[in-house]
């Protein structure tokens, strides 16, 4: 799985800005139909992926139609300003989220599996603090070393 990592600066103020942030990375490097990136905005807007850590973090998680994936991937976005999403339990309550996984992955079955193996790590608050402050670099093997564990 190719993994990307993206600095957000403070101009990505909306979850529709960081969901064409790191879709279009993984766009341009030819991980995903373009379509994948409004397919994500669009579900994003009656399921919602937002979750609230138990720190008060929050982490978004948005995805697609597996259709639109051609190679699997993950673009993270590492927002300066928290970025406001709704709430995976709750659409109609929002978490402010400074991480956004941006998963593109083509098959349903891993797509579970992955989702089931990053919401456990989100509750590791070493795992979250390293994907916010390591280098662009490290976060890609680590979390790659972390999903391959």
């Amino acid at each position: 799985m190719e993994i990307f990592v993206n600095d957000a600066a403070n101009d990505v103020k909306s979850y529709q800005e960081a969901i064409q942030l790191s879709g279009g990375k993984l766009a341009e490097a030819g991980m995903i139909d373009p379509q994948y990136i409004d397919a994500c905005i669009d579900r994003e807007t009656d399921f919602p992926t937002g979750l609230l850590l138990a720190d008060g973090e929050g982490i978004a998680m948005p995805h697609g139609n597996s259709d639109l994936v051609k190679k699997d991937s993950l673009s993270v976005v590492r927002a300066e300003n928290p970025i406001e999403f709704g709430r995976m339990e709750d659409k109609d309550q929002k978490v402010n989220c400074s991480l956004i996984f941006n998963l593109a992955l083509a098959s349903g079955q891993q797509h579970l599996s992955i989702l089931r193996k990053l919401i456990g790590l989100f509750q590791d608050e070493a795992f979250v603090k390293t994907c916010q402050t390591a280098s662009k670099e490290e976060v890609q093997s680590f979390i790659a070393n972390q999903l391959a564990e």
